[in-house]
């Protein structure tokens, strides 16, 4: 029986899950000290054109770098990249964690209503609180407001670089 997606939000989850293997095998092709050669890569036609840094410009290291592990230098080449990767998995892990919350909560009324008939299992206090805060918890939204964020985050360091370069020039 083929299932059926209907939420954008869980369209956006399996692709995050698909997406999770490529990025362990670039960390593990990264951690072994390969990669990807540069000449692979397209060159920055901004940089090319002006001899300037656009926002975007180092972009490919700082995920280089986080991909070695190096959270540091990846925030130095482009804040953007960490923003992305933080997001990246705390929407994963909340997800996760509310689509295990709410299959243990299915399989608990199943086997309580199969052990007693229809009736539910009389629990203590702290096991419907327990199961009353696992059935509240609800994954990370895809908000556009994550996506202003970034572009703020890219414009902003990107105007912050381009003055750094320009005062070097003229100094």
């Amino acid at each position: 029986m083929q299932a059926k997606i209907h939420s954008r939000e869980t369209r956006i989850y399996l692709g995050c899950l698909f997406l999770l293997p490529v990025f362990a095998g670039l960390g593990l092709l990264y951690r072994s000290g390969s990669g990807i050669p540069a000449w692979l890569l397209p060159p920055c036609m901004f940089h090319t054109l002006t001899g300037f840094s656009c926002p975007g410009c180092g972009c490919t290291r700082a995920v280089a770098a986080l991909l070695r592990g190096d959270l540091l230098l990846s925030l130095r080449l482009n804040p953007g990249i960490l923003y992305c990767a933080v997001i990246y998995i705390l929407f994963l892990l909340s997800h996760t964690a509310t689509l295990l919350f709410a299959w243990i909560i299915r399989l608990l009324n199943t086997l309580s209503g199969h052990c007693h008939g229809t009736k539910k299992l009389p629990s203590h206090k702290w096991e419907r609180s327990l199961l009353c805060l696992c059935g509240r918890i609800h994954g990370m939204k895809a908000r556009p407001i994550y996506l202003y964020l970034l572009t703020y985050i890219f414009v902003i360091f990107g105007i912050l670089r381009f003055c750094a370069e320009l005062w070097q020039r003229l100094h």
